[in-house]
């Protein structure tokens, strides 16, 4: 039986701290979501790649897999090159589908985090 897959996905830098962050956050998400398969990537500039994080989630078994972007904008990343390199990676593995979700903000709950971050 095959358990869902969830890619989540920064820009990716250089510096190793930062895309340290992504894999804290890919941590947390599995901690929340045990039941799925949970792997990070970058869409350029570090590994994994989107087309790595990819093939790890479905070597692990994943059939169906979210791109969860850690985006906080709805910008030309969100919406053209991270689906572009999602859809030509997935293309390698017949009978998987992906997905790309939104953006994180502008939300609630986005703005909580901020008021929170501003009284500490």
């Amino acid at each position: 039986m095959s358990r869902p897959g969830l890619l989540l996905v920064d820009h990716g830098s250089r510096r190793a701290e930062s895309n340290a962050q992504l894999d804290d956050m890919a941590r947390r998400v599995q901690a929340l979501r045990p039941a799925a398969l949970v792997a990070a990537a970058h869409m350029e500039i570090s590994e994994p790649t989107i087309a790595q994080g990819l093939a790890t989630l479905v070597a692990s078994g994943a059939t169906e897999i979210v791109v969860l972007l850690y985006f906080l904008s709805d910008g030309r990343h969100s919406r053209d090159d991270v689906p572009a390199l999602v859809q030509a990676a997935i293309a390698s593995f017949p009978g998987v589908t992906a997905r790309v979700g939104q953006a994180l903000g502008p939300h609630d709950a986005l703005a909580a985090l901020l008021l929170e971050r501003a009284a500490s």
